[in-house]
């Protein structure tokens, strides 16, 4: 599912924050509303939504059922949480070079680390920039 707006937000992009302590709901803040394009999405052309199924990266914040947020534009570097396309099946791992070795490292220790072999046709797809999780309600 494809992520943006066809035209460019405002030049300024409104930003609210909660106050912890005091303060009077009843006062004007100036508070505008938020839109989640305008603070998640630096590039809406490139960006993409996909669910993450697995529990490969539950130690880097991302857990089964999240909701990712991907920029194709982003170059990716050692350290990143990238999107991969593995033997044409996507997977979600860090990525880690040395040198010109390259390894897609899951967070669970309970899961296999890629490391590409010779014919294994890898590509990284996008960085992930943001997760999005539902809470308990």
């Amino acid at each position: 599912m494809r992520v943006g707006r066809d035209s460019p937000g405002p030049a300024v992009v409104p930003r609210a924050s909660v106050a912890i302590g005091f303060g009077s709901p009843s006062q004007d803040s100036g508070i505008g509303r938020l839109g989640l394009n305008d603070v998640l999405i630096k590039n809406p052309l490139a960006t993409f939504l996909m669910r993450v199924s697995g529990s490969a990266m539950r130690e880097a914040g991302i857990d089964d059922g999240d909701i990712v947020l991907v920029d194709r534009s982003v170059r990716p570097a050692s350290g990143h949480i990238v999107i991969a396309v593995v033997d044409d099946e996507f997977m979600c791992r860090r990525l880690v070079t040395q040198g010109s070795s390259l390894r897609l490292v899951a967070t669970d220790p309970s899961c296999v680390d890629v490391v590409p072999r010779s014919a294994q046709e890898l590509q990284v797809w996008g960085v992930v920039t943001n997760a999005i999780k539902a809470m308990p309600v």
